[in-house]
């Protein structure tokens, strides 16, 4: 008897082994499963993540090239202003110019006019002091 007690007990340490074995396989199988799944979530959540970062920098590219189209626009803008106001200045100042001259010459045309002979007198003696000047070049 003692033998088959052996047997017996034996076989009870077999069959729990065998069942410790067993659910320890199960514990394994299922930790895996988990940590696949676990592996998967995070590669969708990272896809995810992906899609928005690329949806981000869609978004910022789109609105850096929207303020550089206003900034050329209102620097267009500015250029386009100045070069008016620069015509413009200019435009008056030839203006100014040739009223100035316009008065001057009618000036001397009164002057011409009302002293004939100092007139004459003053146009010789320029034409004398610049006939001067050229010749010594």
């Amino acid at each position: 008897m003692s033998r088959q007690t052996t047997d017996k007990s034996q076989s009870n340490s077999q069959s729990a082994a065998s069942a410790k074995a067993a659910q320890a396989k199960d514990n394994a199988a299922r930790t895996a499963q988990d940590v696949e799944e676990l592996a998967e979530l995070t590669y969708d959540e990272l896809r995810e993540q992906l899609e928005l970062v690329k949806s981000d920098l869609a978004e910022l590219t789109s609105a850096v090239k929207r303020a550089g189209q206003n900034t050329a626009r209102h620097a267009a803008q500015s250029a386009r202003r100045r070069g008016r106001k620069a015509y413009e200045t200019a435009e008056d100042g030839y203006e100014y110019a040739a009223d100035q001259v316009e008065e001057a010459l009618g000036t001397a045309e009164d002057f011409a006019k009302d002293r004939p002979a100092v007139a004459l007198g003053i146009a010789a003696g320029a034409g004398f002091l610049l006939a001067m000047l050229m010749s010594r070049r």
